[in-house]
């Protein structure tokens, strides 16, 4: 066998060493980076534009009715006052009536109140209601109270509509990125 030339060998492995030193290596440095993005906001727009609804409510409302007859009738004792009622409405009720009565008293006139409560009178019905008192009455007056009926009505109200509409926002965010170096061992030696 023939014998190998050592300087070649070292020659050989030079050569391999200085190729092997000078392959480029790869790796991934972190870095921070600014990046931008859009997104779409809400926001209220504040130009009114109204429009009319037809909107239904509830009001009280006394029942219909007429008073016939009113009258007042003295005698020795006691004196009456009456009136007579008329339910001219769809629903029956109770009617309250105050008489307010002014006497004839011996140096000066006295006024009195009297009241009936809970007088039911059907729809379309009559009622007589009679008080009396002790004393001859000079005149007289009365307050009606009827009940009272849910009525539904309705009005014209005008509404605003707030329209929501959405705009374009951008913004920027920091975000850590990775960017690729290829360096070979020599020039990672010479750079640090």
């Amino acid at each position: 066998m023939k014998r190998i030339n050592r300087r070649f060998i070292i020659i050989t492995l030079a050569f391999f060493i200085f190729i092997g030193i000078n392959i480029p290596y790869e790796k991934a440095i972190p870095y921070t980076d600014t990046e931008y993005y859009t997104f779409e906001e809400p926001y209220m727009d504040f130009n009114y534009e109204n429009y009319t609804v037809i909107e239904p409510y509830i009001e009280e409302m006394p029942l219909d009715y007429i008073v016939l007859d009113a009258r007042l009738e003295n005698s020795l004792s006691p004196s009456y006052v009456w009136i007579n009622i008329k339910n001219n409405d769809t629903l029956s009720g109770n009617f309250s009536v105050d008489f307010h009565i002014i006497t004839k008293g011996r140096t000066f006139p006295t006024i009195a109140k009297l009241s009936e409560k809970g007088i039911y009178i059907s729809p379309g019905g009559t009622k007589i209601v009679k008080v009396s008192h002790n004393e001859t009455i000079d005149e007289f007056r009365y307050d009606i109270i009827p009940p009272t009926k849910e009525v539904t009505k309705y009005r014209n109200a005008t509404m605003k509509r707030i329209e929501t509409k959405y705009r374009k926002i951008q913004k920027t965010r920091e975000v850590i990125k990775l960017k690729k170096e290829s360096m070979s061992f020599i020039q990672r030696i010479f750079n640090k």
